[in-house]
């Protein structure tokens, strides 16, 4: 099978196609043709080495987390999914044709649903989605603050915070505020021409997807008593303190349960993925680079099938 592997550390020159021998599976995991993996940020991340002290690997090492396909296989304890079952979800090593993936990390995707719509889900669904319902807890009437509203992670934040009955307000570059405004945010703010610290007062949550200066001028914003979360970068607990406020670093979990609530939302029209680029396996360089680049209108899909 072909697979797009590193054998190294280094830029995205690190990629290579290859073929490999098709994977085996155990008794608590399905096999999957892969149709479509959703190229994240983390990808790239862990290609430079900047995860190698927490998210250590071996090499050669197959890239990619998030994918839709059909089940091929299935172990002895994967009774819950069917041959011909069309899923998605997280498994490593997703810029494959085939994928193993625990029965823990997958659910079946609704007939409504196509492939790449579902390949763009895992990530950047299931993290807005602990975000907004988990840890900021949103509710009516709460007003949310998000920096990187028209990203991966904070258009769908957007949307589920949105339809929990929240005020948002979003942090987006000038070009991104229509598309803001068409997912209902209250109030856009362009980084680039205004300080969102001008702008802003006192709201009950606010969501960091950019870390950085933007994190740092947060915390005094927030009211006292408020959250402020961020999935960027360790948060400052003496700022924090001085505010009033309680501050902490999310990592998303991946549960078969929250992408089966993300097919729902999206099979009802309550949330929209915003698909950018598709490519094919072979142009993983290409748009791993665009990823890095930050400037992609939208996820960025490899079709593989």
């Amino acid at each position: 099978m072909k697979a797009i592997r590193i054998h190294e550390y280094g830029d995205a020159g690190t990629l290579k196609l290859e073929e490999i021998p098709r994977l085996s599976i155990a008794d608590d995991q399905v096999l999957v043709r892969v149709h479509d993996a959703g190229v994240n940020p983390i990808d790239w991340k862990i290609r430079e080495g900047f995860m190698k002290q927490v998210m250590p690997v071996n090499f050669p090492l197959t890239i990619g987390q998030d994918f839709a396909g059909e089940v091929t296989e299935r172990g002895k304890a994967a009774g819950e999914f069917n041959i011909g079952d069309r899923v998605f979800g997280f498994a490593q090593g997703t810029y494959a044709e085939y994928a193993a993936a625990p029965t823990s990390t997958v659910a079946r995707i609704p007939d409504s649903i196509d492939y790449a719509t579902a390949a763009a889900l895992p990530t950047a669904g299931s993290t807005a989605l602990q975000l907004v319902r988990d840890v900021a807890q949103v509710r009516p009437g709460i007003t949310l603050l998000i920096h990187g509203a028209a990203g991966g992670v904070g258009s769908f934040a957007t949307q589920i915070a949105k339809k929990l009955g929240a005020r948002v307000i979003g942090t987006a570059s000038g070009e991104d505020t229509e598309y803001l405004k068409s997912l209902g945010v209250d109030q856009v703010i362009d980084y680039k021409k205004e300080r969102f610290e001008d702008k802003v007062k006192e709201p009950d949550v606010v969501i960091d997807l950019v870390g950085g200066d933007t994190l740092a001028h947060s915390y005094p914003v927030l009211k006292k008593g408020g959250i402020l979360v961020t999935t960027v970068q360790p948060v400052d607990e003496q700022a924090a303190k001085k505010a009033g406020i309680r501050a902490l670093m999310m990592i998303m979990q991946r549960k078969a349960a929250d992408l089966a609530e993300l097919a729902r939302l999206v099979a009802e029209g309550a949330i929209k993925p915003r698909l950018g680029h598709t490519m094919s396996l072979s142009q993983a360089k290409q748009a791993q680079e665009m990823s890095e680049t930050g400037k992609t209108r939208g996820k960025v899909i490899l079709e593989v099938a």
